[in-house]
């Protein structure tokens, strides 16, 4: 690629644009996917079978209104600031070790790395969001107004500091392999929308957002399952009280063989797996068309 079509991935910027950059991104990315977030988390930890998305959404707003859709969304915003953030730096940061930054191999590590990095900011953030998510679902009719501190202090009392890193192993799993899958589309789209020479595909916008929305669907569609499993690791505190109120603790392997033996077998892997899809299209492309954008502006 020339001067013109190189992909601004690979230009420096000052980390505090970097920075400042991705969290925007980021949050803009999370205010448009979180209502699909909530119904998709509370799909992938119910105990009923063959619940349908359409089901599950008026549910949730014949409990809880139009807010029981944002449930648990500060600390999410606030972590997708964050997860971006890093996301970019750590991607730009790993290729700039590397010398042949053209190299799709070298491309699809620096993701993983930037995958690893984030998966340490993401797990308690994510911990305390499921748990909001899915709180009323145990409640019955009895409405009780959690909140973060309440939901920190049970994960605290119950499992120490370490118990807000509950779930760690699966969400570094996903976002090593995801993240990596995640830059690696990205860029391979954005070369070879760029040695085309179709007038409507040479349209920059075009490229930044269809290749984004199109990294967002090979990210969730390959990690779901990774992903259910995760949100069942994080929601079995809340969903599953022993009778006298202890921890019951729980795993990738263990979560993995209720899921398979429940009715619906593998099936179960890819509740709201439908949600999903449709949240991490505009949410994907707005991540980073928004990112891009605010490089080539500023």
């Amino acid at each position: 690629m020339d001067n013109d079509t190189q992909h601004s991935q690979n230009e420096k910027l000052h980390p505090i644009k970097e920075i400042t950059f991705g969290a925007i991104s980021g949050m803009i990315g999370k205010l448009i996917e979180f209502p699909f977030d909530t119904i998709k988390v509370r799909l992938q930890s119910t105990n009923e079978n063959h619940i349908s998305t359409l089901k599950m959404i008026r549910l949730t707003f014949k409990k809880e209104g139009i807010m029981g859709f944002y449930k648990g969304l500060k600390a999410p915003l606030f972590g997708a600031c964050l997860e971006t953030s890093i996301l970019f730096t750590g991607y730009n940061f790993a290729m700039n070790q590397f010398e042949n930054k053209s190299s799709l191999v070298n491309k699809c590590i620096a993701g993983g790395i930037s995958g690893f990095m984030v998966s340490f900011i993401l797990t308690p953030i994510e911990l305390v969001k499921c748990q909001l998510q899915v709180v009323n679902m145990q409640q019955g009719n009895k409405q009780i107004n959690h909140s973060y501190s309440s939901i920190i202090k049970n994960i605290l009392q119950k499992n120490g500091v370490l118990g807000l890193w509950n779930g760690l192993n699966s969400t570094l799993t996903r976002e090593v392999v995801g993240t990596s899958i995640w830059f690696g589309t990205y860029e391979f789209l954005i070369e070879e929308f760029n040695k085309s020479k179709h007038p409507i595909i040479k349209n920059k916008d075009l490229q930044l957002l269809t290749s984004g929305a199109i990294a967002g669907i090979m990210f969730n569609f390959l990690m779901f399952p990774i992903d259910t499993i995760k949100s069942n690791i994080q929601t079995n505190d809340i969903l599953n009280k022993s009778h006298h109120n202890h921890h019951q603790t729980t795993d990738f392997y263990k979560e993995l063989r209720k899921l398979m033996i429940k009715k619906g077998g593998i099936m179960n892997l890819y509740n709201g797996l439908g949600i999903t899809m449709i949240r991490c299209i505009p949410a994907n492309a707005l991540i980073f068309y928004t990112y891009e954008i605010l490089k080539r502006n500023f």
